[in-house]
This record gives C-alpha cells, structure tokens and sequence, in this order.
C-alpha cells in the first residue's frame, strides 16, 4: 500500500512539473530564430550595413533586436511548418522618447510569389505616445502558409501615413526601430 502511494505521488509531481513546463514554455518550441538567421537574411535593403544586431532594453525588459539605422526592408526565405506562428516584439530605443518626431511605421509581410500580406502595420511614436514606451509583443498566425515557401518581410517606414491628400512628410527624426527577438514558434 505504501509503495503504491509513493508511486501515485511521484507520479503526480512528474506530471505537475511537465504541466508547470508546458505552461512556461507555452507550449511551443522555436522552429526558427531570426536573430541567429540574420546574417544568411536573404533580403537586407537599402544597405546590409543600415543592420545592427545589439541587446537592447525598453522599459527593463530586454531582448536581442535588429536595429535598422534608417528606413529598412529585411526578410527571410522560408518553408513554414505546420502549426507555425510568428513571435515579435516591437518596439524604439528609448532614447528615441525625447527626440521630437513623428515615429515609423513598422510592417510585416508574408509573400509567397503569388501574394503579399500584410500580417501587421503599427505606427510606434514613443515621443507623443507614452504607451508606445515598451515593447509590443505579437503573435502572428502563420498556419495559413504552412507547407509553402515563403519572404517573411519585416519593413520599417517613415512616419506615419499622411491623411488623404495630404503629401508624406520624410521625418526621421528619433526614427530608431527595434525588431525585438523575432522567431518563428510552433505551436
């Protein structure tokens, strides 16, 4: 009796520290790190040089990012696995907060040579917003895709659209864009 009510314990510990891990690692498991793909990026315009990749920390919160210099397209050529999800956190350097400007717009596409998506478009402007004073952390579906080789695209922009009619204003002023830890996840 003794021996079965140790086994039932153990047994019970086992699967709370495997529930405790799944929960942890939400379940998921990286299939591809982008930050370590980086430097095989098949797309890397204007310049590969406009690309840093450094550690940076927004609000106590730290991730390894790319960090284009200036108005930038990078992306990477890939076949999407089943149940595939793409994990970003976006966000501006903080020293971005003080310098007056209008912000960027951040995009992300999915091209497979027939189509182009957009997964997202988010103006950041930490200077006017102060909720965009931290990372903003996305999860984006990719399962539509699976199977298919695909560009993964990240665009970073200038300023925000203009309202119609309106002619774009070029104002890069405190544009310092991170692409925080990007990954693709399954899940």
């Amino acid at each position: 009796m003794k021996r079965s009510v140790v086994v039932t314990g153990v047994a019970a510990i086992v699967v709370a520290g495997f529930a405790v891990w799944l929960l942890r690692s939400g379940g998921e498991h990286t299939a591809l790190d982008l930050i370590e793909q980086f430097p095989t990026a098949a797309i890397k315009r204007p310049r590969p040089e406009v690309f840093t990749v450094e550690d940076v920390s927004i609000a106590g919160v730290s991730h390894k990012a790319i960090a284009p210099s200036e108005p930038a397209r990078v992306g990477w050529h890939l076949m999407v696995p089943d149940n595939a999800w793409l994990k970003v956190s976006l966000g501006m350097k903080e020293q971005s907060w003080t310098m007056q400007g209008n912000g960027v717009i951040m995009q992300i596409l999915v091209n497979n040579g027939k189509t182009s998506e957009e997964l997202v478009r988010l103006h950041v402007n930490p200077f006017t917003e102060p909720g965009d004073r931290q990372w903003k952390d996305l999860t984006l579906d990719l399962s539509p895709y699976a199977g298919q080789a695909v560009d993964l695209i990240f665009n970073n922009l200038s300023g925000p659209d203009p309202p119609r009619g309106q002619p774009f204003v070029d104002d890069r002023n405190g544009d310092l864009p991170l692409w925080g830890a990007p990954r693709v996840v399954i899940k």
